[in-house]
């Protein structure tokens, strides 16, 4: 299982929410392997009708980094999207989309290609440019349960430029919604998705880490 370490850095909130920083540009990336979200994963008849398992999924890597200042931890997204997609537009358009995906409590009960199950649900951060970098908290106690909490402590910066997307989704450790919290030196694990809008993708289709991959905060 690959390891991703969250640095402990001194630099600011403004400073790690630039997409463009220096940070981002100069650290070492994590390359993340995409998957195709299976049709048969897929709650809804007409999903499983009309689209082509083989077609989806376009989104084969995603390159992270992730950081922490004691105050707030950040993710730094990049992947490669030729056309960007900004909102839902003609029939078959949605906005392209990252999420991040975290288990409330023990992992190895928690199926990441279910997003959970009632008694051990997961954490959704799901970003979309159209949110005005206001990402969505979400909590899905399995397949098509996710719903937005109320309340968001999420914030985001994104970039599309030369056929990449650069987005930082960030937080505050530890938030008051419903939500997994952190500390220094904690370990658990993690999961991501990615969405090519353009290509029809949104809901449970999509591109995603097959496996829970060990996430540490550096103390």
């Amino acid at each position: 299982m690959a390891n991703i370490v969250s640095q402990k850095t001194t630099k600011s909130k403004n400073e790690l929410l630039d997409c463009k920083s220096s940070y981002w540009s100069q650290g070492n990336r994590f390359t993340v392997e995409m998957a195709t979200t299976p049709l048969a994963n897929q709650p809804s008849p007409y999903i499983k009708a009309t689209y082509d398992e083989n077609a989806i999924g376009l989104i084969k890597e995603l390159k992270m980094m992730s950081c922490h200042n004691s105050e707030q931890v950040f993710f730094y997204f990049e992947w490669k999207s030729e056309t960007p997609n900004f909102e839902i537009g003609n029939i078959g358009t949605f906005p392209d989309a990252v999420a991040i995906l975290l288990p409330f409590k023990d992992s190895e009960k928690t199926p990441i290609k279910e997003m959970g199950t009632k008694d051990f649900p997961t954490n959704g951060w799901y970003w979309r440019p159209d949110f005005e970098e206001k990402p969505k908290n979400q909590v899905a106690h399995g397949l098509a349960t996710s719903i937005y909490t109320k309340d968001s402590s999420l914030f985001s910066t994104s970039k599309w430029e030369n056929g990449l997307w650069k987005v930082v989704i960030g937080r505050s450790l530890k938030v008051n919604e419903e939500a997994v919290n952190f500390e220094p030196g904690m370990k658990t694990v993690i999961g991501f998705a990615a969405w090519e809008g353009g290509n029809g993708e949104r809901g449970g289709v999509k591109a995603f880490s097959k496996e829970w991959l060990e996430f540490e905060l550096q103390a």
